[in-house]
């Protein structure tokens, strides 16, 4: 999974990818890239980290320290989202607005005025304005969102991570595991396809087989497996489990059996 570090004091993002289990929480994983961040200021200080997940719309969201980020991940791809997670520091200070005044602001050094704010150019000032009205519509397209609080300073946070980290198809692979997934799935598949053909191309040593499970999932009418013809029961059962998304059970508390018509012969 890739993520983000708002570094504020260079006024940056960098970014990492690192190996995520579905059991790893948000703790593990502040853990884990504080180590890959910043390992010099672990050692200096004791900063308070917090992994927030942040999407183009503009919304910011907080993780608890228990919730699980690939999951987290898994979802938006359910909901056909886009997001990003982002590692911040809570210690950093924002830095404080200051006062309006009528002129550019000013400070005396070894007796001298000195100008220590830079004026924008127009075509600066422009864009600049451009992207906060953006930033703001982005947050008013929804209403109906469960984020509240400092909307337009969320939708900066988007923005920024957005801009400074566009979108890669490196990034885009490892931020999609159920790509990954879908894609193993199918080079599976073809391996096994392979292992059938005979010599002149027709499969002869196996084929596909129909699992039905009512008693575990009513809903679902069957499932179709790939077997060889040397395949054993107890492997037919790990790969009907596997389809029918029970892949953590034991394939010994299972069977498969055959139904006759009101005879079962159990194998």
């Amino acid at each position: 999974m890739r993520f983000y570090f708002q570094d504020k004091a260079a006024g940056n993002f960098a970014t990492k990818c690192i190996r995520v289990s579905s059991t790893a929480t948000t703790q593990d994983v502040i853990e884990t890239l504080a180590e890959k961040f910043r390992p010099d200021m672990r050692m200096l200080s004791s900063p308070k980290y917090s992994l927030y997940e942040v999407h183009v719309s503009g919304e910011e969201r907080r993780l608890d320290i228990d919730e699980k980020p690939l999951v987290v991940q898994l979802n938006w791809n359910k909901d056909d989202r886009e997001g990003r997670f982002v590692l911040k520091n809570e210690n950093d200070a924002v830095p404080p607005k200051k006062a309006q005044s009528n002129g550019p602001e000013k400070q005396e050094k070894e007796g001298v005025i000195q100008n220590f704010k830079r004026t924008l150019s127009k075509k600066e000032k422009k864009e600049k304005k451009k992207r906060e009205k953006e930033a703001v519509r982005q947050a008013s397209d929804k209403d109906d969102r469960p984020f509240q609080g400092d909307d337009i300073e969320n939708s900066r946070l988007a923005a920024e991570v957005y801009k400074d980290m566009p979108e890669t198809s490196f990034t885009r692979t490892i931020s999609n595991p159920e790509v990954v997934m879908k894609r193993r799935r199918q080079q599976k598949l073809e391996r096994r396809m392979q292992e059938f053909r005979s010599s002149d191309g027709r499969p002869d040593s196996g084929g596909t087989l129909r699992i039905y499970a009512d008693s575990l999932k009513p809903n679902i009418p069957y499932k179709t497996i790939l077997l060889s013809t040397t395949d054993p029961a107890d492997f037919a059962v790990a790969e009907a489990l596997e389809k029918y998304g029970l892949e953590k059970e034991n394939p010994k508390d299972y069977c498969i059996a055959r139904d006759y018509g009101g005879m079962v012969a159990v194998r």
